[in-house]
């Protein structure tokens, strides 16, 4: 007779699935999205946002900025699905316009607000289906490439991890870029050890060019699985490979010939990575790039002081496998682990070194590699016995706690736009004109939590449309109270901050989330007559505290 197989490892792999997804929907529930969410959503119904003014068409929905205040509901509906566009041609339309990432997840999430809607909600819990998508494959990979034990050890970091959670309910291309990969370096396993049927490659093909579809450093998990295939052919032949690997690029070609005019095309916020490259941030690049998937501290808060324990508690695993001379986590088939983290770490590096830009910075660019940093931390784990692998991972998860609570709890960047709109309608005097100096996205953003009336009025800048002093006395004409809100300054000045100082009274200026400030003026006078009083003006940032302490 066969040995019954016990129940309880299977009710505690569903327990540890049911948590995670629990706290990823929590996450996904809270309101408020971000510049980045805000763009996701509009790119998603065929509405470009980043092109040169001179460009705009309104039949596809573009961003446009007018040169009277309109009404906030004008301003929403970019993030709402347009009647004229037209799948799959306006989306494409729009991402080439505007964004800097190729176009597969607009795409999907098109079908997906078509059927769920784009509230907040509904656009992270399409991640979240995603992140979730992932542990099914995180578990299979790791059991194939080290064991059960190992496998546990990666559900668990891959459940409780600080930035796997962050990222995973964020309206944005990681999740399923962290599924892809899985995918892919599941599918290259497979190939490994049991050869290359036509359906297993043509799963690889599709694999591969869905990833590179949806991120563009994605190329670096693809480079990394096909050279380690390459190099560990096993049941598959080289010539499959090499086949594969051409099939994939025809399937990508079409997008990616046109990159070179994409990538040349003016945005508006064109040029932020152009920053200065330092010999010493080559040295600690590839340190701080890894760190940012392992670490208690980031965008979401998080001490330093946590990340101080984490770290040693890594540097004791290594000099424990060091002193007991184990090399097992450098047999082949960890090695692609390895190399999938090694290059999706070494290649921003290098692509900062060509270009002169500083992509490094940027701690969510390393995403693509996140499964592997776990799987591997995963296996290190493994190799220590049950007693005290377990207590480094409650030690883990205990240092990731502070983290954990600040995404739930914190100050994020998710918490600027409602902040700041609920700010301006507890202004002490109701605002009869809000302009918002930012990027287009963040002038949807804030307009999409206001509740009021109001007129809203863009100001971006860079697209040049408004010419002072011509302008600000036109937008202002016949309005009393005015509220000025600066999201991202781009290192560009405010021309009609400068304007209203001068030619209003500034009854109060409140600092906002992440470097965002509110400002309330009161002009002279309105279309030839006097303004009422205002209220006496909240002191400092009481307006700007009391919005965020009313949010939920």
């Amino acid at each position: 007779m066969r040995p019954q197989t016990s129940l309880r490892p299977w009710l505690l792999m569903l327990l540890l699935v049911v948590v995670a997804a629990a706290a990823r929907i929590d996450l996904a529930l809270q309101p408020g999205l971000w510049a980045d969410e805000i763009f996701s959503l509009a790119m998603a119904p065929g509405h470009s946002l980043e092109h040169p003014a001179a460009t705009a068409d309104l039949h596809f929905g573009d961003y446009v900025e007018t040169a009277a205040p309109q009404p906030r509901a004008d301003w929403q509906r970019y993030t709402e699905h347009a009647t004229s566009t037209v799948f799959p041609d306006g989306i494409i339309r729009a991402v080439f316009r505007s964004d800097t990432s190729p176009p597969l997840y607009y795409l999907l999430l098109y079908a997906w607000t078509r059927l769920c809607g784009t509230s907040d909600a509904a656009l992270r819990l399409f991640s979240v289906l995603w992140a979730m998508a992932c542990f099914p494959l995180l578990w299979s990979l790791t059991r194939r490439i080290d064991s059960r034990h190992a496998a546990w050890v990666a559900l668990t970091l891959f459940a409780a991890a600080p930035a796997a959670l962050y990222y995973a309910a964020e309206g944005r291309m990681y999740a399923l870029t962290w599924f892809l990969g899985l995918a892919l370096a599941w599918l290259t396993l497979r190939l490994h050890d049991q050869g290359a049927r036509p359906g297993r490659l043509l799963l690889w093909v599709l694999a591969a060019a869905a990833g590179l579809l949806t991120h563009y450093f994605f190329a670096f998990v693809g480079a990394a699985c096909g050279l380690w295939l390459l190099l560990n052919p096993g049941q598959c032949r080289r010539s499959y490979l090499l086949a594969a690997t051409a099939a994939t690029g025809l399937l990508v070609l079409p997008w990616y010939l046109h990159l070179p005019d994409s990538f040349s095309a003016w945005r508006v916020s064109s040029g932020w990575l152009k920053l200065p490259l330092h010999p010493r941030h080559i040295l600690i690049a590839p340190f701080t790039l890894a760190w940012g998937v392992v670490s208690g501290h980031g965008l979401w808060g998080g001490p330093i002081i946590a990340d101080i324990l984490a770290a040693l508690l890594y540097a004791g695993v290594v000099a424990w496998l060091l002193w007991r001379r184990d090399w097992s986590p450098l047999r082949p088939r960890v090695q692609l682990l390895w190399v999938w983290a090694a290059a999706s770490v070494f290649g921003i590096i290098a692509l900062d070194v060509m270009l002169g830009t500083e992509a490094r910075s940027v701690k969510r660019y390393v995403l693509p590699g996140l499964p592997a940093v776990l799987m591997l931390v995963a296996v290190l784990l493994a190799r220590l016995p049950q007693l005290p692998r377990w207590g480094i991972v409650a030690l883990l998860i205990l240092a990731w706690l502070p983290g954990i609570r600040d995404i739930y709890t914190g100050q994020s960047l998710q918490s600027v736009f409602p902040v700041l709109a609920a700010a301006i309608e507890r202004a002490p005097a109701k605002p009869d004109l809000v302009i918002i100096h930012s990027i287009p996205s963040g002038v949807i953003g804030v307009a999409r939590y206001l509740q009021a009336e109001v007129p809203v009025a863009s100001w971006v800048a860079s697209l040049g449309q408004r010419q002072m002093p011509t302008a600000m006395v036109e937008l202002t004409a016949g309005y009393c109270h005015v509220v000025l809100v600066k999201v991202q300054h781009l290192d560009w000045p405010s021309p009609a901050e400068a304007w209203l100082r001068m030619q209003a009274t500034l009854e109060a200026r409140q600092q906002g989330p992440f470097g965002a400030e509110v400002f309330e003026f009161r002009l002279s006078d309105a279309a030839g007559g006097s303004c009422p009083e205002s209220p006496a003006p909240l002191e400092g940032q009481a307006a700007i505290a009391g919005a965020a302490a009313a949010q939920p």
